[in-house]
């Protein structure tokens, strides 16, 4: 009996053993059924930069489920990129990731993720050229349907450097077209046009901008126009005159002064002069601004596109006629701020500074962080025709 107790064990062992081996040799192997794209696939960047986005597979097994595990392999099939990965493993969610930097050569680029025994799936992407424009230049242009197409805008692209700043800037585009133009900068978006004013359909924007590399965006305010067309970029004065309208952007600086022949608002019979200049903001931000002058009591109006007010400052604090202003920005796009006197006289001129900072945040807290190159990823709605003369109209300059 004993010898049986003692032999109990083993046979138990290798009776669980049998048992499992039969089991496991009756059951199917586990293999993946499918791969599909998840994120990532026609995607534009700059020749020599990062696609914004990873490309992401997944692959599904018996049932629909996520299959973990499986070997993905990636490879340029045609075009100009490198790849940050070229194999890997699926997650717990049976997805993959690579990430890609388009080459130096424009055009298209095709990445394709596969998996032993399944059909391929091909990522395409598009490396979008982008020479060099300096001011005093004008270059012949051509919108085809072999550029980059940003949400069905036929687009070419020009690097504007600016060494210096505050550095005004005009640029001008003319096309048989109806043409739009758009400017960058590292950070984000910085200005757009339709039409220059209501007799013509080219563009032209006037900026004031710091020191930093930009880039001009031909294209054209209907979906899928091509044609001829001239850019040109020329150094303007960095001022505010004549209440004209000039884009500007975080970090910088302009010395200035306000005039009778600037921007008047007669409510209440009486003048108030201002200057003005134009912003994109993106919600999420902070916008900071200080105006400061000696010769007058300065003030700080700012409105949306809709012209609504949405914030102001006289005086910054107790004993200062200078202002500032701090604004949680709530709604992307278009705003203008009225770099503005305060006292309702007609000596109420003189220079002043204006500072726009380069945060984006309140003071104490941490600064916006960007994922990648932005310089795509706005692209700008387009706006009916007319909308910006309605936006902009003198009439609307006129009321602060």
């Amino acid at each position: 009996m004993r010898a049986f107790i003692r032999l109990a064990p083993a046979a138990l062992a290798f009776a669980v053993t049998l048992g499992l081996a039969c089991k496991d040799s009756n059951a199917p192997t586990a293999t993946p059924q499918t791969i599909a794209k998840l994120a990532g696939d026609t995607q534009l960047a700059l020749t020599g930069t990062p696609l914004n986005d990873s490309l992401v597979v997944r692959v599904l097994g018996s049932g629909g489920s996520p299959f973990a595990g499986a070997v993905v392999t990636w490879a340029v099939t045609s075009g100009s990129a490198t790849l940050g990965a070229t194999s890997g493993t699926t997650n717990s969610q049976g997805q993959a990731f690579t990430t890609v930097t388009v080459g130096g050569t424009p055009g298209p680029v095709a990445v394709q993720a596969s998996v032993t025994s399944l059909a391929p799936v091909t990522f395409t992407a598009t490396a979008c050229d982008h020479p060099g424009i300096a001011l005093g230049d004008t270059v012949a242009g051509v919108l085809a349907t072999s550029d980059c197409r940003i949400n069905g805008y036929y687009t070419d692209f020009f690097e504007l450097p600016a060494a210096t700043g505050p550095r005004g800037v005009r640029l001008t585009m003319t096309g048989a077209f109806d043409t739009w133009l758009e400017m960058y900068r590292p950070a984000g978006f910085v200005a757009f046009n339709d039409d220059i004013d209501s007799t013509t359909t080219n563009s032209r924007i006037d900026a004031i901008v710091p020191a930093d590399a930009y880039l001009v965006e031909p294209s054209s305010l209907d979906l899928f126009a091509t044609g001829a067309y001239a850019l040109s970029a020329v150094p303007r004065p960095a001022e505010l005159a004549g209440c004209s309208l000039v884009w500007t952007t975080r970090g910088v600086v302009i010395s200035d002064s306000v005039t009778t022949t600037d921007c008047v608002d007669s409510t209440g019979g009486v003048a108030h002069y201002a200057d003005i200049v134009v912003m994109y903001l993106e919600a999420g931000t902070v916008l900071k601004v200080s105006h400061q002058s000696t010769a007058f009591d300065a003030a700080l109006f700012l409105h949306d596109a809709a012209n609504h007010s949405v914030a102001s400052n006289n005086d910054s604090a107790a004993g200062t006629t200078n202002a500032y202003l701090q604004y949680p920005v709530v709604l992307s796009g278009g705003y203008a701020l009225f770099v503005a006197t305060n006292a309702a006289a007609a000596s109420a001129t003189g220079p002043y500074t204006l500072t726009i900072s380069s945060s984006t945040t309140p003071s104490g807290t941490a600064p916006l962080q960007r994922q990648g190159p932005q310089v795509l990823r706005v692209a700008p709605l387009r706006m009916r025709k007319g909308r910006l003369q309605r936006l902009w109209s003198p009439a609307a300059r006129g009321t602060m």
